[in-house]
This record gives structure tokens, C-alpha cells and sequence, in this order.
């Protein structure tokens, strides 16, 4: 039986089914097929999740909501948008939702530092928000900051900076996904790098009154 199972998949692996054969199947009843969708982009909607929040276990639920909404509106996909695309909007519009629900002030945020990090925000004086957020990629330390100055954005605000800046999105692109005009996007953008500057540096200011 596994070994039919396992032969099955590799026959299927080899023929390549497209995303769009997965979906036409999905729509004409062959719910199963949607799996093979998922575990193809799981690990992607996930990666963008956690751009959002750091807390593994919501980045998780948060991925099974995208999909869960991704199956339940497969009627409206078109094939004009790559399917990775659509599936994208829908995590990034999950992950707004519930940026908008938990909003944060900006004075819980301001909180001790581990020494990476505390070497990280020295830096902010020289480096921009942009850059700390992309150094967040490769750096544990400067992830866990990056967080921190998010958290102290606006939902709205944060949803540009991190598509932006993390997924390297236009802001027509941008625009498109959150049903916004392009003037708004850039607005967002600019009131986003203004504000985690000043968060920024409010909170060294903060750390040094601490100590004088």
C-alpha cells in the first residue's frame, strides 16, 4: 500500500503537475489536491508570516489561516496573477488583520535589551530602518530589534515597510494587494521610515536616562 502511495507521488512528481491543474482539480471537487498546494507553499507563507510576528506558534496559525482562506476563495482566483501572488495577498491581508487587532502602544515596547541587541540599536544612528530590517534576514540580534521598531508602527505603516522592504515589492504591487492607491502606499512608506526613527531613538534616549 505505501509503496503504491509513494510510487503514485513520484509519478505525479514527475509529470509536473501545474498549479493551475492542482486548482482546476480543487474547483471540480478533488479537494485532496489542495494539499499538494499547501506543502508547496507552506514554507514561503510562513517565511512571510514571520516577517509579522515573531512568536513561531501564531506564525503557524497564521499560515493555516491564509490557507484555509486561500481554499475557501479559490472560486475568485484568476489565472492573470501567478497563484504564489494571490496566495501572498491573502497571507499579508491575514497577517493585517491581525496587526489591527493587537496594536500595540508604543510605550510597551520600550523594554531592556539583550547585548546584541543593545549593539544593534548603537547602530541606529548610523543605519537606516531599511537597513536594520533587511539585516533581520541574516541576524538574530537584528531581528529581534527590527521587531521591536515594528511593533511601534501602525498596522498600516508596517504592512508597507515590511512588503517593501522584505519582500521587495512595488508600490503598484503593494497598492494592489491592500486595495489602496499608489499615492497612499508612498505616503505609508515615508511615514514609516520617519517613525521608526523616532522610535528608535527614543528608546536609546530612554536606555541613557536609565544610566545618567
Amino acid at each position: 500500500m505505501l509503496r503504491a502511495l509513494a510510487t503514485k507521488r513520484l509519478n505525479r512528481s514527475l509529470t509536473a503537475t501545474s498549479d493551475d491543474e492542482l486548482i482546476a482539480a480543487v474547483l471540480a471537487g478533488q479537494t485532496a489536491e489542495f494539499a499538494e498546494l499547501a506543502a508547496r507553499y507552506r514554507d514561503k507563507v510562513e517565511r512571510l508570516c514571520q516577517r509579522f510576528f515573531s512568536d513561531r506558534e501564531m506564525v503557524r496559525d497564521l499560515a493555516q489561516e491564509s490557507f484555509i482562506r486561500a481554499f475557501t476563495g479559490l472560486s475568485t482566483y484568476r489565472a492573470e496573477m501567478p497563484f504564489p501572488g494571490w496566495l501572498r495577498a491573502i497571507a499579508a491581508n491575514v497577517c493585517y488583520d491581525e496587526l489591527r487587532r493587537r496594536q500595540r502602544r508604543p510605550e510597551d515596547l520600550v523594554a531592556d535589551f539583550s547585548a546584541p541587541e543593545r549593539v544593534w540599536m548603537q547602530l541606529v544612528t548610523e543605519a537606516t530602518p531599511e537597513e536594520i530590517v533587511d539585516a533581520a534576514e541574516q541576524r538574530q540580534a537584528a531581528h529581534a530589534l527590527a521587531h521591536r521598531l515594528l511593533d511601534a508602527l501602525r498596522p498600516e505603516d508596517r504592512m508597507v515597510m515590511i512588503l517593501k522592504e522584505t519582500e521587495d515589492l512595488s508600490i503598484g504591487e503593494i497598492a494592489e494587494i491592500l486595495g489602496w492607491s499608489a499615492a497612499k502606499v508612498k505616503i505609508r512608506a515615508f511615514r514609516a521610515r520617519q517613525l521608526m526613527r523616532r522610535q528608535a531613538e527614543r528608546i536609546l534616549a530612554g536606555r541613557r536616562g536609565r544610566f545618567e
